[in-house]
């Protein structure tokens, strides 16, 4: 491959613009993100991404090699190339977390990252994506001492109780703010029972959509209507505030998500369900 280059990709991509969705155009703004592209006799045929999440920490976003130049080892030398790049923008990891969809072509892309130096692959999730107006509506009749807010109406007891457990790291990671990277407050819900804080439901507004960024309902209420009011009050609010076609997506990781998952993302024709997997490179 003596014709084949390496290049940094800017925010105009180009030529290359084919191999990275339109959903991730938008991280190019960002002067964190890390693209490159491959070049061969003067024509573009792959492109990688990695985006920085927090200091010294990548994830890998996208990967995509033009069917013409697969088989060749190409895909390794454009890891081994994103991973030289992203060395020297000071990362200390570049974490993968993909579904086959993201990678066009699971098997090869799981050999592709192990050849790179990261670690065995291993399945993590279940990923569930469909239209918002495929989405079936939830119903439920609230007694009267529960009731259900968006973060923007929320009462400032609710919000304190939030941010108290926040503090105290009393909930899981899927629902604290640092793991969102734009939450929309008209979707996010925040349910009560006898004006006490019983759950919440966070949703992410990504490139390419929304992410239901984590559905959550603490112990000591998982046997009421929580997580039917969260549902119910977020569903109507997006279908009043988004298109039908506006994509939303979220992950499952236990039996109870998936099964919940099954029921309401799994509607319409193009509904989709896959596994999701991860691996990780240290610097």
């Amino acid at each position: 491959m003596q014709d084949l280059t390496l290049i940094r990709l800017k925010q105009d991509l180009g030529a290359f613009s084919q191999y990275v969705p339109r959903s991730f155009h938008p991280l190019m703004e960002k002067p964190e993100t890390v693209c490159v592209g491959a070049v061969y006799n003067g024509m573009a045929c792959a492109a990688a991404l990695a985006e920085e999440t927090e200091p010294g920490e990548y994830y890998l976003r996208y990967v995509f090699v033009d069917p013409v130049a697969r088989l060749c080892g190409l895909g390794t030398y454009l890891i081994r190339g994103l991973l030289g790049e992203v060395k020297a923008a000071g990362a200390r990891q570049l974490k993968a977390v993909y579904s086959p969809s993201m990678l066009e072509g699971e098997e090869q892309t799981l050999h592709i990252l192990t050849r790179a130096g990261f670690s065995k692959p291993k399945p993590i999730s279940t990923a569930f994506s469909t239209r918002l107006a495929d989405i079936p509506s939830v119903r439920v009749n609230l007694p009267e001492e529960m009731a259900v807010y968006s973060a923007l109406d929320a009462p400032e007891a609710v919000q304190l109780d939030y941010e108290a457990l926040v503090e105290k790291g009393s909930l899981p990671s899927f629902v604290t703010p640092e793991r969102l990277k734009d939450p929309d407050p008209q979707l996010c819900s925040f349910c009560t029972v006898k004006g006490s804080l019983s759950g919440l439901l966070l949703v992410d507004r990504l490139a390419g959509g929304y992410q239901i960024a984590g559905l959550y309902v603490l112990p000591s209420y998982r046997s009421g209507r929580t997580a039917a009011a969260l549902l119910a009050r977020t569903i109507e609010a997006a279908r009043a505030a988004l298109p039908g076609d506006t994509q939303v997506w979220t992950s499952a990781i236990d039996r109870g998500g998936y099964a919940l998952c099954d029921k309401l993302l799994r509607q319409g024709r193009h509904a989709q369900k896959e596994t999701e997997f991860y691996a990780v490179y240290q610097f």
